[in-house]
């Protein structure tokens, strides 16, 4: 069954679309999009043979899906251009995401638009978005078992940024005043607070102050604008 955030990354894709999902792993997005009749055509794909065999056992006993294959491919090494209108990369860091969509940047720019959600290193994919002509056109957030994530649907454009807090928070969560991302931010003053007081306490290491006291004056910052 997916979770909240695997529905939200569903939610964002085009009716009638044909997707890839990479990294597919059990094929949980790949069966949601086929049993809520969202994609036309669902190519699933993972570096591991192992895990598209688990789903290519679940497609057996779910005989009504007959819109999803699997490929045992490495990133986007498997399309051609084209071949997708949608590219979902979800349940990776944000600079794993990145080089896989450098290592193949034609296939990911003859699609419509991805769909990405990293676990981390969310302002690293969004320079990379930036200087390779790609726009964000939409962004989602979610807490999941007590994690945060961000969604982002991206197409080709122009776009841009006005400072570093925008790559690191998402420019579109923060103008939208996102209730998932305060909470967040909330949670993270909290965290780099608590380690000044006991690095003050424990040490002099006054750089790394700085550093944490910059990081929690951007989030003081953000926090304003809400």
């Amino acid at each position: 069954m997916a979770g909240l955030r695997l529905k939200k990354i569903c939610d964002l894709v085009d009716e009638n679309s044909i997707v890839a999902d990479i990294g597919t792993d059990h094929g949980i997005i790949p069966i949601e999009l086929s049993k809520n009749h969202i994609a036309k055509k669902i190519i699933a794909t993972d570096i591991s043979e192992d895990s598209l065999e688990k789903l290519e056992q679940k497609l057996i006993y779910n005989s009504n899906i007959v819109n999803i294959e699997t490929r045992v491919s490495d990133g986007l090494d498997c399309f051609n251009e084209f071949e997708v209108d949608t590219i979902i990369i979800s349940g990776m860091g944000g600079i794993l995401i990145k080089e896989i969509l450098e290592k193949n940047l034609t296939v990911a720019k003859s699609a419509n638009n991805l769909i990405l959600s990293p676990n981390n290193s969310l302002d690293v994919l969004r320079k990379f978005l930036l200087q390779n002509n790609f726009v964000i056109e939409k962004e989602d957030d979610v807490i999941e078992n007590k994690k945060y994530y961000q969604i982002l649907k991206v197409k080709r454009g122009k776009d841009f940024y006005r400072n570093d807090y925008e790559y690191l928070y998402g420019k579109l969560l923060i103008k939208n005043k996102s209730e998932n991302l305060k909470l967040f931010l909330e949670n993270e003053l909290k965290k780099y607070r608590d380690i000044i007081d006991k690095i003050s306490i424990e040490s002099k290491n006054n750089k790394r102050i700085i550093e944490i006291t910059n990081l929690i004056n951007k989030i003081r910052g953000i926090l304003d604008e809400f």
